[in-house]
């Protein structure tokens, strides 16, 4: 093909190839010129002609000026394909059609207005929202139901009032349509406005889906009768409608179910638990079944424990029942597996069954350790003091996990008996293995007793460091008078981790006393207690310990060296510039990077020049890149020389890097 006239004669050709290379042939010429064989390409039998085509088109720069006759296309009733690419042009022209497209919205022709109101919800723009809403008094149902659809897609909440009107009409479709774009819209609807329409068959799943979206606490009734409709599809719907519903109104969905443990719907809901059902489906129908007190299930709802998509849900929903029906769950007791029974005890717990007190307490001698394990636990969430007894002799229990969750479950116990448990805590104290006192330990620090603080300050010289780490930690966020020579003592522990946290705790403290013996930490062995201690130091002593800590900023490990740094900026700020100038010549590269920062944030500029020439040829090239960050916004123009310099004999790319910005600043500032 050598011209427009052959490319455009080609059109015409039986070969979808042919016609596809004179499209390409035609995207080389003038717009004017090209314009008749795209226009008859939008109507080609071929998908991929057509989509050549509407790339052409709206490739082009006067597409804006030919929106009108693109719709017209939309007349072509002959034509589908004609009709389908006008469509999608004006969909991706999208802003630039609505003028023309709202113009239109109204001719007489039903088809295009369809089309028309499709194309405004595929746009998206809020725009058109009036004009929709306009079209809900079209004398067409497809017009109708195309305009309450695409305000649902467009979640236009101000079309709810229309929408609801139009359910008026007697189009059952159009109904449908209506409830589901309800649905999208998201906003609550008073159920005397939907309750008409419960009694059409064909609308009743639509109403359950709608209803669980915008249905406020009124529509809960509704949707529970739902759960026994004859129509498996509207139960399904329903049952998913009320777990939207609770996210929403939890205390009232639980409450009205808890009124409706009906057989016939536990038995229709419990159908929903069968393995053709999606994992959302069976959720719904556990936790309904759960808000419902279906104990007459408790043994098939134990099945799913086993499964791990669905075990959470099934544990909660258990709980539900046990609140409700304690004893639906105490009968399983004898009878579940022994692999579920650990899952049953912590169900217990949860669900509050005092009423299993004996069976949890004998399961603190069962063989498994799981069990045993989530034996104590429950014990712990009933909240029995005579459960205090035998927590306590768990705290012996051969497997640690036991012992830790026993020690948790004392902590709950002992804010409810603080001096039954205290008492009882004496005996592992005094008498057993440094895990047990470690355990001990663990749960009496969370005691409000007279007699703790004495008991921990004893602990902190148990010969077990386990103990003393248990013991210190016991005095976070709980330092008083009393407390504090037990913390101080602390510091002279041969352990580091006890001295670490006894530092961490006085550093929180806020009290002025501890800073006598905090300054002894700044000589600690141990680096991390000598960092932690310089900025607790500093922070109790303030300006007044500013000398002492400016000598910390002398320690051969950089780590200290900096902790002492900061500390004397948070306590001096710029009056502790000399001794960040003083630290540029430490042996610690980042020891010098960090001094630099400081500097970076203080006004005084002086000490830079005498600096200059050492930092930007500095042996460490962190050091060489820190400086070259700010060099120029620092020195400006007398930066430059010392700048290019360097470039030329630096090696490492990071720095050549940084050093290449610094100039483009100042070549900037010179423009």
């Amino acid at each position: 093909m050598t011209s427009i006239e052959e490319a455009f004669e080609a059109l015409s050709s039986e070969d979808e190839e042919v016609r596809l290379q004179s499209l390409r042939v035609l995207s080389d010429g003038k717009p004017e010129q090209i314009l008749p064989s795209i226009f008859k390409a939008f109507g080609d039998v071929s998908w991929r002609v057509r989509k050549e085509a509407i790339s052409m088109f709206l490739a082009l720069p006067m597409r804006k000026e030919l929106v009108g006759d693109i719709v017209e296309l939309l007349h072509a009733e002959e034509n589908a394909g004609l009709r389908n690419a006008a469509v999608e042009i004006l969909i991706k022209m999208g802003r630039d059609a609505l003028p023309m497209l709202l113009d239109r919205v109204n001719c007489p022709d039903h088809d295009v207005r369809k089309f028309i109101v499709d194309i405004l919800g595929e746009i998206g723009e809020r725009q058109a929202v009036p004009a929709l809403m306009n079209a809900l008094s079209d004398t067409d149902n497809n017009v109708l139901a195309a305009a309450a659809e695409n305000l649902g897609k467009l979640q236009a909440a101000e079309a709810v009032p229309a929408l609801l009107d139009t359910m008026q009409n007697p189009d059952v479709l159009l109904r449908f349509t209506i409830l589901e774009a309800l649905g999208k819209i998201d906003q609550p609807v008073p159920l005397a406005r939907l309750a008409p329409f419960r009694d059409e068959k064909l609308l009743r799943k639509a109403l359950m889906d709608c209803l669980g979206k915008v249905g406020d606490p009124t529509a809960i009734s509704e949707v529970i009768a739902g759960l026994s409709d004859p129509m498996r599809n509207v139960r399904k719907s329903a049952l998913l409608a009320l777990m939207n519903l609770s996210q929403r109104y939890p205390d009232p969905v639980r409450s009205a179910l808890s009124e409706h443990d009906l057989p016939s719907t536990v038995e229709a809901v419990t159908k929903f638990l069968d393995d053709g059902q999606s994992d959302k489906v069976r959720v719904a129908a556990l936790r309904v079944l759960g808000w419902l007190g279906a104990g007459a299930i408790v043994d098939q709802m134990l099945g799913f424990l086993d499964l791990e998509t669905l075990q959470q849900d099934a544990l909660v929903a258990l709980a539900d029942i046990g609140a409700a029906k304690p004893d639906a769950l105490i009968s399983a007791w004898s009878n579940v597996a022994p692999a579920r029974k650990p899952y049953l005890a912590y169900v217990l717990g949860e669900a509050g069954c005092r009423e299993a007190l004996s069976l949890l307490l004998d399961a603190l001698d069962a063989d498994d350790s799981q069990l045993r394990k989530m034996a104590v636990y429950a014990l712990g969430q009933l909240g029995c003091v005579e459960a205090v007894a035998g927590l306590v002799d768990c705290l012996a229990d051969s497997d640690t996990s036991v012992q830790a969750t026993a020690s948790q479950s004392l902590v709950g116990l002992g804010a409810s008996f603080p001096a039954e448990t205290f008492v009882a805590l004496q005996h592992p104290l005094e008498q057993g293995d440094p895990l047990q006192r470690k355990f001990a330990i663990e749960a009496l620090g969370n005691i409000d007793h007279p007699d703790v603080a004495g008991q921990l300050g004893k602990a902190m010289k148990d010969a077990d460091p386990d103990v003393r780490r248990a013991a210190i930690k016991s005095f976070e966020g709980r330092v008083s008078e009393e407390h504090l020579s037990s913390i101080m003592l602390a510091l002279t522990d041969e352990d580091g981790e006890v001295r670490r946290t006894a530092v961490d705790i006085l550093a929180a403290s806020g009290q002025p006393e501890a800073v006598d013996g905090l300054k002894l930490a700044l000589n600690d062995e141990d680096i991390w207690v000598r960092s932690a201690a310089v900025r607790a130091y500093g922070h109790l002593g303030g300006q007044a310990v500013a000398g002492q800590v400016s000598k910390v900023t002398e320690d051969p490990v950089g780590l200290v060296s900096i902790a002492a740094l900061e500390t004397l900026f948070d306590i001096l700020g710029e009056e502790a510039c000399p001794v960040f100038v003083d630290v540029l010549e430490h042996p610690d590269e980042e020891v010098v990077s960090a001094a630099l920062n400081l500097l970076s944030r203080c006004s005084r500029t002086d000490w830079f020049t005498g600096h200059a020439e050492a930092l930007i040829n500095h042996p460490f090239w962190a050091v060489r890149t820190h400086f070259a960050r700010f060099a120029a916004t620092l020195l400006g123009a007398e930066a430059r020389p010392l700048l290019e310099r360097r470039l030329e004999v630096e090696t490492e790319d990071l720095v050549r890097q940084q050093i290449a910005e610094a100039l483009q600043i100042l070549t900037t500032s010179e423009d």
